[in-house]
């Protein structure tokens, strides 16, 4: 049975500082207002009670923002100020406008406040939630009129009231119908009017509504949590969360108070507002013993004072932390430094550990409900595993309702090794680890000090963890949350809650990397087979050292975040690790190589030309042998995966098999031919796989084409091109003088191919840039191909703004492209304007550096010039204008768009560039970068 600590409630706070509205002041002025009547009555009431709301909203705001309030206490003052604006209304509205000196039992009417206004908790935009009690459910004229006056003047005052009139049966057939509304009235708050009326409806729905019907309540609320969970990303660590409705947000503390009120028999009155039960804790059943007590406070204060900040900065009742908003509060949550990064990562680091302590308390407060209140809570996979919860060995342990916990938490002093061999367990056995034991790891966790880190013992344990457990991404996760995973593992503990301030990563660093090691486990299980054969098949047959060096890697690749050089920091600190661990000396460097180069591969697959040989021999120079590359392949693939959603797609994934396959060949010699032979093979094969008569009919189109054309193709594309070619040619294009083009969406690849064969000229690829970017299409791909008599072959792979093949279900908008890049070949621009860009607070607020490299190349007639820099509709062509008129050739393109980064490498035929010639260069693309245009042609 679950250990039964001394637990207590939070002690009630003191109650907030008067907000500055005293509620006899308000009543005296409107008396005197009423008194002087007149036909601008209604005005000079609304008029006065909007100054004073504004002021004591404004009141409540400095007093906030000088510290003078915490979360809590201000969330009591804002609703407190607003008690007494409508309370006065109220007062007013019976006395002078809708009067009933004896009501009738149909007039009686009582106001009470619901939700999270009822609850004495409000945030600066925070909706008034209004009940009006009424005792007829025909109404009366008194009630409609009292209750239409009062919610126009609320309308008036700016508020936004969400309201209802219903009698106490109505109350209660909806609670029982309707979670919502159910929930709503656990936050029942008795404001003005009948208060017997109010009591009778509160009294009767404890007493026929809630009583008895704890478990099911129970039930649905978790599920209803979940489910919103799901809504939001399902983690607490995604990098722009919502801190309302989020996972580890205030919505999950309200839930353990609902549940809590729920549970909570004493309370029989309604709560009014004079009644010290609106300031009270959220904690009623002494679910906490005292220092979760403080926690629980602790973190619902920090959501607080960040929600009420962010309302404020926004002007709206916004709930997500956007990245914009994340730069503006940083410095008044206390991270005001020089370096904005610096100061929004430490601010949402602050912002993730609360949100991890909030999961905590959810855990703890579960197992404490299941356990003294013989609820049985949803469990995870030890209910379907037959004999999980019999059959275990280690006496160290026990199963308390199929839950792995710590038989006896005092000799975890005396035997350490406990902590570890707890996850060890629970990841074989694939339990749930107790809540009590995370309680137990935390009270202890010093233990894990430097010679616990050391102790080979230890890292034995670790590794079987590693190696061993059935769900790795589960069994690490919870170490995570325990705080045991970043203590032993010190260099991943650098890593913890540790954001990424940019539009690519969904994730914090920390779950960011514990989502490769899941994506790895799917990969080594076959799951993730379909798109990836040759990774998938990689993993699969890895030996146990190999799987060993995956993990590590996996879980070291990104401890040199923000540690200047990421890779060079992170392969330090890898090797670091695993000589600490007592790794292998060979699968240590094969760790630590891995850390270093984890980025080269995509970045070599997306960012250079892998149909050119010289980028193949230096890429296999680079990984050196078959096995190193294998395991590069795997981690680039989990890494790209575990990004966020809709990073990987079939066209990276097309473009990362492409360079592995010839990699391999040139690592295994079995790509022997040089360039021109190999080219003059492929044009032979595809030859032979035509029609008869078909290779003369196109030769003159084929004869001209370039080498950098046949290596640059599959056979299965050189013959769509053929077919292509021989159409045109039937139709009567002269290849001299004509302009073509053809648009084909590639589902397999997931973009849509621009097909244009035309004459080369000045300018060409930036005015085919210009007709793209104005046809709505971003440009992720160009192979450009000319040949030396001018005939040119060039194919764009394209996307829209969703990141999915561009036009792929609009025959129109593709029409379009066809016209306006024919027209381009042509010459004709004039009427092609680059769209008008929608700037994003979002995105401007992340600090992008503008960064123009010239990587070596080992063709002397080759240069590559590579550009990153914020990304923007028209970039492309802006960029494309500037090197034609420096007069370059551009041989082909990449494009990679990273969040709101763009990164563009061109090659270009031409001799190796002077230093001089490159400083000028490097500063007309600076310009670019930074935000001006080539030419007028940007609208």
């Amino acid at each position: 049975m679950a250990r039964k600590a001394k637990t207590v409630s939070i002690p009630a706070r003191p109650k907030a500082p008067d907000p500055g509205l005293a509620r006899n002041e308000l009543a005296e002025e409107l008396a005197a207002i009423a008194e002087a009547g007149g036909p601008k009555r209604r005005l000079n009431v609304l008029t006065y009670l909007k100054s004073q709301l504004t002021e004591s909203k404004a009141d409540v705001r400095e007093r906030f923002e000088k510290g003078h309030l915490d979360g809590l206490e201000t969330a009591r003052a804002l609703a407190a100020l607003h008690d007494r604006i409508i309370i006065a209304l109220w007062n007013f509205t019976c006395a002078h406008i809708a009067v009933a000196e004896n009501p009738t039992e149909a007039e009686r009417i009582s106001l009470c406040g619901v939700g999270g206004y009822g609850r004495g908790e409000m945030a600066p935009e925070s909706d008034v939630d209004l009940l009006f009690l009424v005792a007829d459910k025909k109404g009366s004229a008194h009630t409609e009129k009292l209750t239409e006056y009062m919610l126009y003047m609320l309308w008036d005052l700016g508020l936004k009231v969400g309201h209802a009139s219903r009698t106490v049966d109505q109350c209660l057939k909806l609670a029982k119908e309707d979670q919502t509304i159910l929930t709503s009235l656990l936050d029942l708050r008795y404001l003005a009017g009948d208060e017997d009326l109010a009591t009778e409806l509160y009294a009767a729905f404890r007493k026929t509504v809630t009583k008895g019907k704890g478990r099911a309540y129970i039930a649905e609320k978790l599920a209803e949590r979940d489910a919103r969970h799901e809504r939001e990303g399902n983690s607490r660590y995604v990098i722009e969360p919502n801190i309302k409705e989020g996972k580890g947000g205030l919505r999950d503390l309200h839930v353990l108070y609902w549940i809590t009120r729920f549970l909570d028999g004493t309370q029989n009155q309604t709560p009014r507002v004079s009644d010290p039960q609106r300031a009270r804790s959220y904690v009623g059943l002494g679910l906490f013993d005292k220092r979760a007590a403080r926690r629980f406070r602790r973190a619902a204060d920090f959501l607080w004072r960040t929600r009420h900040s962010l309302h404020w900065e926004a002007g709206r009742p916004t709930e997500t932390l956007s990245f914009d908003m994340q730069v503006k509060l940083a410095p008044k949550m206390g991270h005001a430094v020089d370096e904005i990064e610096v100061a929004v990562e430490r601010f949402m680091r602050e912002y993730f550990t609360n949100a991890r302590h909030v999961g905590a308390l959810t855990r703890i407060a579960c197992a404490k409900l299941e356990a003294e209140k013989a609820l049985r809570l949803p469990k995870g996979l030890s209910d379907l595993m037959p004999g999980s919860r019999r059959n275990l060995k280690n006496e160290d342990f026990t199963l308390d309702r199929g839950r792995l916990t710590f038989s006896d938490p005092l000799t975890i002093r005396e035997k350490p090794s406990q902590i570890l061999q707890l996850f060890e367990t629970a990841g074989r056995r694939n339990v749930d680890i107790h809540p009590d034991a995370f309680t137990d790891i935390d009270f202890r966790r010093n233990l894990m000090d430097r010679d616990f880190r050391r102790a080979p013992e230890h890292s034995k344990i670790f590794q079987k963890i590693l190696l061993g457990a059935k769900a790795p991404y589960a069994t690490l996760k919870a170490m995570n949350e325990a705080g045991v995973l970043g203590r032993y593992l010190s260099e991943f503990g650098g890593i913890v809650s540790r954001t990424q301030f940019n539009m690519h990563h969904a994730y914090t660093v920390d779950e960011h990397t514990l989502r490769l090691v899941d994506n790895f486990d799917d990969l080594r299980k076959g799951r993730l087979e379909k798109g990836m054969p040759i990774t998938s098949k990689i993993a699969q047959t890895m030996t146990e050292g190999q799987r060993l060096t995956m993990m590590l890697a996996c879980l070291l690749h990104d401890t040199g975040k923000g540690k200047g050089d990421q890779c060079i920091e992170g392969a330090q600190l890898a090797r670091k690790a695993c000589v600490r661990l007592g790794i292998d000396p060979d699968m240590t460097n094969d760790v630590a190589w891995l850390v270093r180069r984890h980025l080269d591969m995509s970045e070599t697959a997306q960012r250079r030309d892998i149909s050119d040989p010289d980028t193949i021999a230096e890429f296999a120079k680079l990984v050196g042998s078959k096995h190193r590359l294998d395991l590069l392949a795997v981690l680039t693939v989990v890494d790209i995966r575990s990004v966020g959603p809709g990073i990987w797609n079939d066209w990276k994934a097309t473009l990362l098999r492409g360079l592995y396959v010839a990699t391999e060949n040139y690592l295994e010699g079995r790509d022997d031919l040089a360039p021109a032979a190999k080219a003059a093979s492929l044009k032979e094969q595809l030859l032979e796989r035509l029609p008869e008569s078909l290779p003369a009919f196109i030769s003159p189109i084929t004869e001209e084409l370039p080498q950098s054309y046949w290596l640059g193709f599959s056979m299965a594309k050189l013959v769509m091109h053929a077919r292509f070619f021989e159409t045109l040619l039937k139709s009567g294009h002269d290849v001299t003088t004509d302009s073509a083009t053809k648009t084909r969406v590639n589902p397999r690849r997931n973009v849509t191919e621009l097909w244009v064969l035309t004459r080369d000229r000045a300018g060409l690829f930036r005015d085919l840039s210009l007709a793209i970017t104005a046809s709505g299409a971003s440009i992720t791909g160009a192979r450009l191909n000319t040949g030396e008599t001018g005939l040119v072959m060039n194919v764009f792979y394209l996307h829209g703004a969703d990141g999915e093949p561009f036009a792929a279900s609009s025959h129109h908008m593709l029409d379009n492209l066809r016209r306006m890049a024919q027209a381009a070949a042509a010459g004709q621009t004039d009427k092609l304007s680059i769209p008008n860009q929608i700037r994003s607070r979002r995105a401007g607020a992340i600090p992008v550096r503008p960064r123009v490299k010239f990587p070596k190349t080992r063709n002397d007639q080759t240069c590559i010039i590579e550009v990153q820099g914020r990304d923007r509709p028209g970039l492309l062509y802006d960029l494309a204008a500037c090197l034609a008129d420096e007069e370059f050739d551009i041989a082909s393109a990449h494009v990679e768009n990273v969040g709101t980064m763009a990164v563009d490498a061109f090659y270009l035929h031409c001799a190796e560039l002077s230093e001089g010639r490159k400083k000028n260069i490097r500063a007309k693309l600076l310009n670019i970068l930074r935000g001006k245009s080539a030419d007028k042609k940007a609208a």
